[in-house]
């Protein structure tokens, strides 16, 4: 009888708040290592990225309820289609015009996903959607060059469905440190 009624608290909240704002959370940042590594690190609203992926037909307040409640399996295999399309959509091109190729996807795991769609639901239900923290969700991959040119100037491209995403790129100066003697000057 609770669990009824609960569902249906939540169900009504869902329903009833207003739109969260568009975040400027969603950001990727790039880290040139040793000039033939680089390091895409991508922090994503991924309810809101996932609901455009996969039903973004429906309500965003609806997919989260429906995701927050899928069983396990189904999420797996709903989650992997996403990961197909989001990876397709993501390019690096190199100055050359080349595509560098991207591997050793990281993707968070389902059971994560479903706990954050779980706090996404359950927070419409005690916050207003103006004031809702988004929790972001981190997206590793990589490129490697036997070059140490390819790198030097690239142009990023992002699947639509990231919407708006700060980029911060750098190339870490990095200094290795002998025990008990002070290291150089390090300047910002």
């Amino acid at each position: 009888m609770k669990i009824p009624i609960a569902a249906s608290l939540l169900a009504w909240a869902l329903s009833s708040s207003a739109a969260a704002h568009e975040l400027e959370s969603n950001r990727a940042t790039l880290v040139l290592r040793d000039s033939q590594h680089l390091l895409l690190t991508f922090f994503l609203d991924y309810p809101r990225v996932l609901h455009q992926v996969l039903a973004p037909q429906q309500p965003l307040k609806e997919f989260v309820l429906m995701y927050s409640a899928m069983n396990p399996a189904q999420l797996q295999s709903q989650l992997l289609e996403a990961q197909r399309k989001l990876q397709s959509g993501i390019a690096v091109r190199l100055h050359n015009g080349k595509a560098a190729v991207l591997a050793q996807w990281v993707w968070p795991e389902a059971k994560a996903v479903q706990t954050l769609m779980q706090q996404r639901a359950m927070q419409a239900v005690v916050a207003p959607a103006d004031h809702a923290h988004a929790a972001t969700m981190e997206i590793r991959t990589q490129a490697s060059s036997s070059s140490t040119k390819d790198f030097n100037m690239i142009t990023l491209q992002l699947p639509p469905q990231f919407q708006q995403v700060l980029v911060v790129s750098y190339q870490p100066k990095q200094v290795l440190m002998k025990p008990g003697i002070p290291s150089a000057t390090i300047a910002f």
